[in-house]
């Protein structure tokens, strides 16, 4: 999977952005090839909102022209459409109300992660639909880097890929990462089965 981060133009996210297909163009990663998995994080120039979303290379452009600079396609996940629909918002103008995401439930489970050749467990604080915040025990990843987190126990538990959407270290040296977790088949089932089990179990939304 492709990491990548990118500031846009409220101009040039809108003229990239098709909410019909859900698809969006950015002007990155020239070099890849369709088919490709992508995490993107996106930031419109003047706002403070970022976000974190998933998708497939559809097209490239290998060579631009000067209106016109190379970059990808990019179909999102269903589970990213939402996130793009408020970037969208915020390069209009509008205001961005963060009420509609997906709820929060304060939950504690441990985790074993990959990070890089080093593999660590984390407990989570939260989870969502989308991914979680947990508990860091080393030093802290970088924005954007993709990790692989064990769903369950045993040589045979599902695994899915995750992305630091952000980072927290205090003074006393507590360490939080968020992370978006793109889970699917059997991962992706583990994950939703795992939330609804916490949010029936009678949790509050954080």
């Amino acid at each position: 999977m492709h990491s990548v981060s990118v500031n846009l133009e409220p101009s040039q996210f809108l003229s990239g952005w098709r909410p019909e297909s859900g698809a969006i163009f950015l002007p990155v990663l020239s070099e890849a090839r369709v088919g490709d998995q992508v995490a993107a994080r996106i930031g419109v120039l003047g706002q403070t909102i970022r976000a974190t979303v998933f998708g497939k290379i559809t097209g490239v452009r290998r060579i631009g022209r000067p209106s016109i600079p190379p970059g990808i396609e990019l179909r999102l996940d269903a589970g990213s459409i939402p996130a793009a629909g408020f970037l969208a918002m915020a390069a209009r103008g509008e205001p961005v109300n963060f009420k509609e995401r997906a709820p929060r439930f304060p939950f504690e489970r441990s985790f074993d992660v990959l990070q890089g050749s080093v593999r660590l467990t984390v407990a989570t604080i939260n989870l969502a639909e989308g991914g979680c915040s947990a508990r860091w025990p080393l030093k802290l990843p970088q924005v954007g880097e993709v990790l692989t987190v064990r769903l369950g126990n045993g040589y045979f538990a599902p695994r899915a890929e995750a992305v630091v959407c952000w980072t927290l270290e205090t003074i006393a040296g507590e360490r939080t990462v968020g992370l978006r977790v793109h889970a699917a088949g059997r991962a992706g089932r583990f994950w939703k089965s795992l939330v609804a089990a916490v949010a029936s179990s009678g949790a509050r939304p954080a």
